[in-house]
């Protein structure tokens, strides 16, 4: 049975469960004397009284206490209450590798990173004594400072050879005795031979587990596989794991290697120590490329050693033209890694739809967006890929969808309403080549020949503009089964393009080959992200994640070849067709892949968490039921893009999915009685608009048009209409929609952005956030008499939420502090002073208020590792 809140053991204060097994229990719980949290892994009474279960839980205490590393969870105390042993360890954030082997393979990059640590984790151990025996993805947590490795319960204080044991009834970590004759203890799958055959172990018996796990980080996969536990003994015993490059073509021979080594049935054959894989692994990343190079084919003209790849990418692939790079199709592409070093204060961030960096036609620079920490507005930094200098582009602010001319002398980018341009060398301020709606252009420029397409609006074409400025002139037509036309892309022959066309009531959307010469247009192929160019006839796309590469025939207007899988774990958000990619026709691609995550906790007015709601799934918004036991939550789907609602019982533990349509619903709202919620549905190519579902129904009642951005949506007080708010470039302002007959009228309609209303309780007041003052503040509208307005934030401020008693407005400031108003004397709020509750560690992205106004439900963007990480590929031909 689970501890209750509250209770303490020693010092040490429960606040919530995070995990159970046959080991025990693990909690997460306060340090009242240093007042940090801590992990407290018990031992019930019940299962003190087994003396394995016992003797396991002494020895972890015994084989952590003994080692002090930075990628191994450290021991702080142990202690005994009440008949109940414990450990506490060091609280860690994050997910177990296992969770992130699950969507997929990971990038060499991490593969390496993470394989490092666990290594040299492993080596300390083995330097005191100590065998894991029990090593697996499932007990390595990854945290935002790398891998930490966990649970060392089966450790093994290296002493002389005895029996090792065997037991094969459950493929999972063995509670059985740890010296009973005929017992195994570990994991089935991640055995070594030697452990299977009750041979006496040594630390070597851990390399053969990590080989299993490096393999699964590559592969997604394991390597000795059977449908039952016999046949995966055989498999470890006597046969070879699927070469890896046959399941993921990127992976890189030196790394290949390195598993192959590891996962040799002979010890005397494998690495010898763990500090040997730490070593290979680090030297991949130290020498720039995580690969080598394959061996020259015929057709190859010249190939670069991975050691000198990133200079080599400046001068190398200055050469093209004469010396184009031509190879195989069994070519591997190469993989440096290049570490933005942004200026102090800047951060980069994906914008949800459009493109964010580019990569110059030969290869050489990178264009990216850089933005303020907090929430300032973004500009162009230029890097050259052999430097680690990074320029700020002066007159880039507000810069979104960097494109490069084909000559790569100029660059443009959407920003205040216009498309501009501006010569790369940054001898001049940009200049104006036309007007775009939206909130940036999709762009690509051939010789003087611009294509565009806006990101926002309906029934939207492919736009042509000359470089050289002047009104856009539209080239294609949209029939009634589609949206919009997006993306555009232009090939060097200055005639065929493509562009995608978005469904009009599905998510179907389809790359179309058309000619700006002749009429007529082809579909290539469907249900992937924006083309790039990977040569005069080549193009890249991402489909389920992975970047592909296909030539072009224009002659038969057809795919000329099968797709060749370029990279891997690209950030992909399908809605909008938008990935994290570009690609030069040098043959260049430069990617990211999204580490980060959305983390959704309760805490009270002091900022003292005390329950995690979400920590696996990327969380948006969330809104709490009017009795404060549910939450509804929006959950992203990394696989697909998708976005659902979901509905967390807060008092249970669990969740159900509340919305499944083939789209992306967010910001839910609930009704006064709970009953029934509102949110924001965006099906295939429609806008987002407001619909209403109850708890128990199945179908969905449209509640506004969908003509226009809508979000934000709340109920008014007595549940008749919802109030929201109406993007509709280039302002936005705050309506009301009646639930019943849907009229709609204005409740704020001012000349700035106005969003984000949150009505008082008593139905007196309207908080809302405007841009009126320059930056985003909080203001109250009385909506009793219409009197003028009254700024509540001091400093820029967002997410406005009321007490169940409307006596106190609660906010976001821009430091992520959780900011209280109450009003002055008389109840007069232009006499309030904002007032500091507690600073959130990380940036906000979702905010609610429990009723009575003692805790409230926070969702945080959580960084990830790789998030100033940029992947540079040479592509195969």
């Amino acid at each position: 049975m689970a501890i209750e809140s509250g209770r303490r053991f020693g010092p040490y204060e429960i606040i919530s469960l995070i995990g159970a097994g046959g080991m025990g229990e693990v909690y997460r719980a306060r340090d009242t004397r240093l007042d940090r949290t801590v992990a407290i892994k018990i031992l019930p009474p019940g299962l003190s009284s087994n003396a394995a279960l016992r003797e396991r839980f002494e020895r972890e205490a015994r084989a952590i206490s003994a080692i002090s590393h930075p990628n191994i969870c450290a021991l702080y105390d142990v202690g005994s209450a009440d008949s109940t042993e414990y450990l506490v360890m060091e609280y860690l954030e994050g997910e177990t590798l296992a969770d992130r082997i699950a969507r997929g393979p990971l990038p060499t990059s991490l593969i390496v990173r993470y394989g490092a640590q666990i290594a040299e984790a492993l080596q300390k151990a083995h330097r005191a004594g100590i065998t894991h025996r029990d090593l697996k993805p499932g007990n390595v947590m990854i945290t935002t400072s790398g891998a930490k490795l966990l649970d060392f319960g089966l450790a093994k204080f290296i002493e002389p050879a005895g029996r090792v044991f065997s037991d094969h009834s459950a493929p999972t970590t063995m509670a059985a005795p740890l010296t009973g004759e005929g017992k195994i203890v570990g994991t089935l799958v991640y055995m070594s031979p030697e452990q299977l055959e009750g041979k006496p172990l040594d630390h070597r018996t851990d390399i053969f587990s990590l080989g299993v796990i490096l393999y699964e980080m590559a592969t997604a996969q394991r390597p000795f596989r059977g449908d039952t536990q016999a046949s995966v003994i055989a498999a470890i015993m006597s046969t070879d794991p699927a070469p890896i490059r046959t399941l993921q073509v990127t992976t890189p021979p030196a790394l290949e290697r390195i598993i192959q080594t590891a996962l040799e049935k002979n010890p005397e054959e494998r690495w010898q120590t763990a500090q040997d894989v730490a070593r290979q692994l680090r030297w991949i990343s130290e020498t720039s490329g995580t690969a080598e190079m394959a061996a020259p084919s015929r057709r190859t003209r010249f190939a670069l050693p991975a050691a000198i790849l990133v200079t080599a990418l400046a001068a190398g692939l200055a050469t093209w033209g004469a010396t184009r790079w031509f190879g195989t199709s069994q070519a591997k592409p190469q993989t440096a890694r290049l570490h933005l070093a942004l200026p102090d204060g800047t951060k980069f961030r994906p914008h949800p739809e459009v493109n964010m960096f580019a990569i110059s036609p030969d290869g050489r620079r990178l264009l990216f967006a850089g933005a303020n920490e907090g929430r300032g507005a973004t500009f162009l930094f230029l890097r050259s890929l052999d430097s680690y200098d990074v320029k700020k582009v002066e007159g880039t602010e507000g810069a979104v969808g960097p494109f490069w001319s084909s000559d790569g002398n100029w660059f443009g980018f959407t920003a205040r309403g216009k498309l501009w341009k501006m010569r790369a060398d940054g001898g001049a301020p940009p200049e104006a080549i036309c007007d775009v709606h939206g909130s940036g252009a999709r762009a690509t420029w051939q010789g003087k020949t611009i294509l565009f397409a806006d990101s926002r609006g309906n029934r939207l074409p492919i736009l042509r503009v000359s470089s050289d400025g002047g009104k856009a002139s539209i080239i294609t037509t949209l029939d009634k089964s589609e949206w919009r036309h997006g993306w555009p892309l232009l090939f060097p022959d200055g005639e065929h393009y493509l562009f995608l066309s978005f469904g009009a009531r599905s998510l179907d959307r389809k790359l179309v080959l058309a000619s700006l010469d002749s009429p007529g247009q082809t579909v290539l192929t469907t249900n992937v992200s924006y083309p790039r160019l990977l040569g005069i006839d080549r193009v890249a796309y991402v489909r389920d994640g992975k970047l592909l590469s296909q030539h072009v025939d224009f002659q038969t207007k057809r795919f000329a070849d099968e797709p060749t899988t370029v990279a891997s774990d690209v950030n992909y958000f399908y809605p909008t067709a938008r990935a994290d990619f570009d690609a030069s026709i040098s043959g260049v691609v430069v990617y990211r892949t999204d580490t980060s995550s959305r983390r959704l906790f309760a805490t009270d007015r002091s900022g003292a968490e005390t329950r995690v709601v979400e920590a696996k799934d990327s969380a948006y918004d969330a809104a709490i039921s009017p009795d404060g036991r549910k939450a509804a939550v929006t959950i992203l789907a990394r696989d697909t893009g998708l976005m659902d609602i979901w509905i967390y019982d807060l008092t249970r533990g669990v969740r159900d999915q509340f919305t499944s349509e083939p789209g992306v619903e967010v910001s839910p709202a609930w009704s006064p009685d709970g009953r029934s919620i509102v949110f924001c549905m965006g099906e295939g190519g429609v806008f987002p608009h407001l619909v209403l579902r109850t708890l128990t129904g199945t179908t969905s009642e449209d509640l506004t048009p969908r003509d226009s951005f809508q979000f934000s949506p709340v109920f008014s007080r007595d549940g008749e209409s919802v109030i929201f708010d109406r993007d509709a470039e280039p302002s936005s302002d705050i309506y009301r929609v009646n639930v019943k007959t849907k009229k709609i009228e204005p409740v704020i309609n001012g000349r700035e952005r106005e969003f984000q209303p949150a009505p008082s309780p008593d139905g007196k007041w309207m908080a809302f956030t405007s841009s009126a003052a320059g930056s985003i503040q909080i203001y109250l509208q009385n909506l009793v008499d219409g009197s003028g307005r009254i700024r509540i934030s001091s400093s820029a401020g967002q997410l406005s939420r009321w007490s169940t008693d409307a006596r106190e407005l609660f906010y976001i400031s821009e430091n992520n502090e959780v900011m209280s108003v109450v009003p002055g004397s008389d109840g007069r709020w232009d006499e309030s002073t904002p007032k500091a509750l507690f600073k959130v560690p990380a940036e906000v992205e979702s905010f609610d208020v429990f009723p009575g106004g003692k805790s409230f439900l926070i969702s945080t963007w959580v960084p990830g590792t790789d998030d100033d990480l940029f992947h540079v590929v040479i592509a195969p031909e």
